[in-house]
């Protein structure tokens, strides 16, 4: 399972007056062409696939600028996109297994480049280890220097079973992959398409677009290039990882950075503030999209604040409010709105709180308060999560805006299933929810005390670094968490970001020991949240390390199992993690979505591009 970091569940940036809508009347809605949605916090790169980049609000734009095989819909269903390719296993044996992927002929890049199986080759790149150790384009599994593809992807399903190299067909229009064995849930290793021309053309120093026979040439030579791992490749690298970091976007940028084969195509962009995408007149890679009253152009308006984002959606200024940190007034204000269809429901999202145990790539090295696997460390990171006031946080927080929410208790199963009942019942988080917080907060200050003798709730010695989201939602759970983690002795500083996830202040470095943020579903898998645990894990940033648990996240990625030994494995994994005391799941996110009445095809999903999903069906009434 792939997942995003939101601030990693949250889409819906401070209200730009240059792109105020004025409320309009029905006659005039019959004319409007453009939708404004809101982000509540900042996107940060056109790449959501890099270690900076890979945030739920980056694959935003990403959905309305690429297309690919698959795609979630409303009810959490995968979608075979045969407007874009098809798949199909051509061979399967105890150690041989392939899949031909085909690209669909016609298909155009936003440049007019035509799309086939070699833009699908920097799949492979940015998800095997061994390529990227062959080709000199770093180690991934070196945690002292950042490969030159900084993927999320790699030590993943794919690395640790694809054979060889892909092969591209003689016509160029299919890739087939070789694995060592039958893969469990094959559909979702499907390669993603990539103009690898654009890529090309960049590395070798071109500053904007290019004439249709020379994308030609730098698609053959990127193709050479792959097979043959040239040295170059370590330059297209550089601008797959960063070149898509842009700060603004304006007639100055280089237009390579843009191209896209999705329903549109980015064409203004202030960081902080908002970013304008136009409808791509190439796009024929997914369903089509409406034209009768349709949409051709979406501003992605920034707007942080929890009340400033409802009064935008009030008065005009935006059309599409989606949201997984609302307020309990956020939503009685909304729900009100006479102009507006509010839907308030559970989605893929949710919140946690993790604990820092060693160093992430290319930060510092960790030597806080819970680093190591000493008995001290897993005392004290035992302690905060006794001291957690998980209970609290939900009754005072979310279930205002959901009556029925409960406390989180495992990350492998979703709530209300048979396996999350059987998880929960044997891994040992109930030492987390017996009895009172008065009693697991007294806990908590015996093993404080253990280290830190004269620590007290008016005394607190044990140094923790918090840092979280400065939302307003955030802001109030921190409160919770820092009143009663003084109780047991610690002293926190707490650190409300307002760039979460970006170059400066980001989660990942090694200074802060507590994190609390979310993580959104892209995919549902067998190998769900096996990511967040494994050692080598895309979205483990914490430095948690088991050999046990490596083992079971690996058999749960790579073996074809029963759902009965799926949730022994988890369960196995789960009394490892909670015995390892690394964090603690919150909630399921309450999720918001509140859109005018004068937009027509509106239907929020649980899972992947939560609101944008089907851009292809909006329009206005």
């Amino acid at each position: 399972m792939k997942l995003t970091r939101s601030a990693k569940f949250a889409l819906a940036l401070v209200a730009s007056s240059a792109l105020a809508v004025s409320i309009l009347t029905p006659a005039q809605a019959a004319t409007r062409s453009t939708v404004v949605l809101i982000s509540s916090a900042d996107i940060t790169s056109l790449n959501s696939g890099t270690q900076n980049g890979n945030t739920s609000y980056n694959n935003v734009p990403a959905s309305l600028t690429g297309m690919g095989f698959l795609y979630y819909d409303a009810d959490a269903t995968l979608v075979k996109n045969t407007k874009f390719g098809t798949m199909k296993v051509v061979k399967k044996t105890a150690n041989d297994f392939q899949i031909k992927y085909t690209v669909a002929s016609g298909q155009q890049w936003s440049d007019g480049t035509p799309i086939d199986a070699v833009d699908l080759l920097v799949s492979h790149i940015i998800q095997s280890d061994k390529y990227s150790k062959e080709a000199g384009l770093g180690d991934p599994s070196d945690g002292k220097v950042t490969p030159a593809f900084d993927s999320v992807s790699y030590s993943s399903t794919y690395a640790d079973h694809v054979v060889g190299l892909p092969i591209v067909s003689s016509d160029r229009m299919s890739l087939t992959v070789k694995f060592d064995k039958p893969l469990p849930d094959w559909e979702l290793l499907a390669p993603g398409p990539t103009p690898v021309h654009a890529l090309t053309l960049m590395a070798d120093g071109k500053k904007g677009l290019q004439s249709a026979s020379a994308n030609i040439t730098a698609k053959n030579k990127f193709k050479n290039w792959f097979l043959t791992k040239n040295p170059k490749l370590v330059a297209v690298g550089k601008i797959w990882s960063t070149g898509y970091d842009l700060t603004k976007i304006d007639a100055s940028t280089n237009e390579l950075l843009l191209v896209s084969n999705g329903g549109f195509i980015v064409s203004k962009f202030t960081f902080g503030d908002s970013m304008t995408l136009v409808r791509n007149p190439k796009y024929t890679s997914g369903p089509a999209m409406q034209t009768v009253n349709p949409v051709n152009t979406i501003v992605i308006k920034i707007i942080k604040d929890n009340t400033a984002m409802v009064q935008a959606l009030r008065n005009g200024d935006v059309d599409v409010y989606y949201n997984t940190l609302p307020t309990a007034n956020d939503k009685l204000v909304l729900e009100a709105l006479p102009n507006a269809t509010t839907i308030t429901k559970v989605g893929g999202n949710y919140s946690h709180l993790d604990l820092r145990v060693g160093t992430f790539t290319g930060e510092a090295e960790y030597k806080g308060i819970f680093a190591g696997n000493s008995q001290r460390s897993k005392d004290l990171r035992k302690a905060f999560l006794l001291a957690t006031p998980r209970q609290q946080m939900v009754d005072t927080l979310i279930k205002p805006v959901k009556p029925d929410a409960s406390t989180l208790d495992t990350q492998f199963a979703f709530q209300g299933t048979s396996e999350y009942k059987t998880i929960t019942g044997s891994s040992g988080v109930s030492e987390y929810t017996t009895g009172t917080q008065a009693d697991r907060t007294a806990k908590a200050l015996a093993l404080v005390k253990k280290y830190y003798p004269t620590a007290s709730a008016d005394n607190p010695l044990a140094p923790v670094n918090f840092v979280h989201a400065n939302t307003t939602l955030r802001n109030n759970l921190a409160k919770l968490i820092i009143a009663e983690a003084t109780k047991a002795g610690f002293k926190v500083t707490d650190t409300a970001s307002a760039n979460l996830f970006g170059p400066v202040d980001n989660n990942m470095q090694s200074k802060f020991d507590v994190t609390m943020y979310g993580f959104g579903l892209n995919s549902i898998s067998q190998a769900n949240s096996t990511a967040i645990y494994k050692s080598d894990g895309g979205n483990n940033v914490w430095g948690w390390n088991d050999p046990e648990v490596d083992k079971l996240m690996k058999s749960l990625e790579g073996d074809i199992l029963t759902p009965a030994e799926i949730t022994a494995k988890r369960l196995a994994a789960d009394k490892l993690i909670m015995a390892n005391a690394w964090g603690l799941p919150l909630y399921a996110n309450p999720t918001i979505a509140s859109y005018s009445k004068d937009l027509k095809g509106i239907d929020p999903a649980p899972i992947g591009a939560n609101i944008t999903w089907n851009f292809f069906d909006w329009s206005f009434k």
